[in-house]
């Protein structure tokens, strides 16, 4: 025996399918990694490479044809790695606020640097570092986003991006 539905059941129905529709939906979409959020991973994995001196894991970041704003091609980035881990010790990153334009493959990222006693005196009595505004061209290769080309030049405090004063303000409540 088939009975029909009544209109109230009908509508049950349909109410039940879309909640499940849009129950798939969101699953699917939580799945997928947010290629924003991909890329100020990958820009943290690499602060933490340069705390830890890696230049070969720093290296793999970027792509075989990499320049910087200075026309630096890969080896000649690690050289210039080489040289800074050979002369500064101590060495801190604080990646700060990032802006990331996937359409445009451009991600921007301020960056709080200090190495060796200006660490510690960081740390100690609050004084901050040097700011850096990094700007990086990025490419998406076998799945991976990686830096194609790099410029970066020292900013001051009012130029920083607007979440980065909400971490400094973490960082130096005091001051901030």
């Amino acid at each position: 025996m088939h009975r029909s539905l009544s209109r109230e059941n009908r509508r049950l129905l349909k109410c039940l399918m879309a909640t499940v529709l849009v129950g798939v939906l969101i699953w699917e979409g939580c799945g997928k990694v947010d290629e924003t959020e991909e890329i100020k991973e990958r820009l943290r994995t690499i602060a933490s490479q340069v705390e830890k001196k890696e230049s070969g894991k720093i290296l793999s970041f970027l792509t075989p044809d990499y320049r910087d704003f200075q026309g630096r091609n890969l080896e000649q980035t690690a050289e210039l790695l080489d040289y800074y881990f050979k002369n500064y010790h101590g060495i801190a990153i604080h990646l700060l606020d990032v802006y990331v334009d996937i359409d445009g493959q451009r991600a921007e990222a301020d960056v709080l640097l200090s190495s060796g006693p200006l660490e510690s005196l960081r740390r100690l009595v609050g004084i901050v570092g040097s700011y850096y505004r990094f700007n990086f061209q990025l490419e998406k290769s076998g799945g991976r986003w990686l830096i194609k080309n790099a410029a970066w030049r020292e900013i001051d405090s009012s130029q920083l991006l607007p979440g980065s004063i909400v971490i400094l303000r973490k960082l130096f409540p005091e001051k901030y």
